[in-house]
């Protein structure tokens, strides 16, 4: 059964939702508004439920509505990709504070994606003409071809804010079954003050994972433990662990089945950069080579996922976080309800530039990624995708 690429709750067998496609006249729909958090029109809404034979189509749909119909998500009236319920859809929360780089990590992960998975005889796809637009202009374009920094993502506020839609990506056929890949990008400014009430935070603890993004120079015990050896920029957001306890609220409701939570240490190139400081005892540290997180098997042509490998690399980026004296909230992130440890979590280190950007504009050597798929990957192994 596949889930609705917004709300990420599993579509039910025996309830579906259709609308007009390209309706004459339209009016507020109080669901899809509710869920999207702003004004939003629909045509007319039609609901079925089905009990047995065969589920209703959308040709059945468009002869009850008398115009081309279009499948609606039930429960946020999200529309659907043509034939979503008979694939597999892995959902993805990315959270964040601000300027943590998450927008441009989605931009990068996306390409990286796109080329694991033609070497491996697949090919990544827009599953709608509105994901081919949204990607193509607000992450390939600035980034890829300007050479500039993504924005960051608008606040949910702004009706015209592009994040109000999740990225929805087809990864190919695996065992026989579409796979797809859907990712809501949530601004780091509605995080930091999330109203928890209403739907439109709800999708958190039904995503399959949530992908919490921080920037370690954004804790003041790290930031204090490498002035005058890492470079700082002017940016500045919420204190991340502050951040993941809100994110913890919002995941943790008691349902028996929690996502998986990827603690990902951003812009791990100006921690790499210590190794070039021999002196200082971090120097010595990430001088390491034989370090996981010196190295990215994944630039290895036709390299597959390494569990031992990430293994090594989450214990190394946990200790790292104890010598930096981040916290317990980040080392080890507790079930807020129940106050045990937070499982299943796995730590990353990632960069998706490479080196630091002058001011708006990328580096000379421009776009070194590193270890940028290793969440997905740990994500979709489990499916035996990637």
């Amino acid at each position: 059964m596949s889930k609705c690429p917004r709300c990420f709750v599993e579509l039910p067998y025996d309830e579906f939702t259709f609308t007009e496609a390209d309706p004459r006249s339209t009016q507020r729909d109080e669901v899809a508004s509710a869920f999207r958090g702003h004004h939003v029109e629909l045509g007319r809404v039609l609901p079925i439920s089905h009990q047995q034979g065969a589920p209703p189509t959308v040709e059945y749909a468009s002869a009850e509505l008398g115009a081309p119909a279009v499948e609606l998500c039930p429960r946020c009236h999200q529309a659907l990709p043509p034939r979503w319920r008979w694939g597999r859809a892995t959902c993805i929360a990315m959270a964040g504070a601000r300027y943590t780089g998450k927008t441009v990590f989605i931009a990068v992960m996306v390409k990286l994606l796109q080329r694991r998975l033609e070497a491996l005889g697949h090919e990544l796809e827009y599953a709608n003409s509105e994901t081919q637009r949204r990607y193509l202009t607000e992450y390939e374009k600035p980034l890829f071809e300007e050479r500039r920094l993504v924005q960051p993502t608008p606040a949910a506020r702004h009706e015209e804010s592009y994040q109000h839609d999740p990225l929805i990506f087809q990864i190919g056929r695996w065992n026989g079954i579409p796979n797809y890949l859907a990712i809501r990008d949530v601004a780091g400014e509605d995080l930091e003050s999330a109203q928890l009430a209403g739907p439109t935070w709800e999708f958190f603890a039904a995503a399959d994972a949530v992908f919490f993004l921080f920037d370690p120079m954004r804790v003041d015990e790290v930031r204090d433990h490498l002035t005058d050896l890492v470079p700082t920029d002017q940016a500045t957001g919420g204190d991340p662990r502050e951040v993941l306890r809100l994110v913890l609220r919002l995941v943790c409701r008691g349902q028996p089945v929690l996502p998986k939570l990827a603690v990902i240490l951003s812009k791990f190139d100006a921690l790499q950069a210590l190794r070039h400081v021999p002196s200082s005892q971090w120097g010595q540290i990430m001088a390491h080579a034989g370090a996981a997180f010196s190295r990215d098997p994944g630039l290895l042509p036709g390299n597959m996922y390494d569990e031992a490998d990430a293994l090594l690399l989450h214990s190394e980026v946990r200790s790292l976080l104890h010598r930096l004296d981040a916290g317990p909230a980040l080392q080890n992130p507790t079930d807020p309800i129940t106050g045990r440890p937070y499982l299943p979590q796995r730590f990353f280190a990632v960069s998706a530039l490479g080196e630091s950007p002058q001011g708006d504009q990328l580096g000379a050597s421009g776009i070194s990624p590193f270890r940028c798929l290793d969440p997905v990957q740990w994500l979709l192994s489990e499916q035996q995708v990637l």
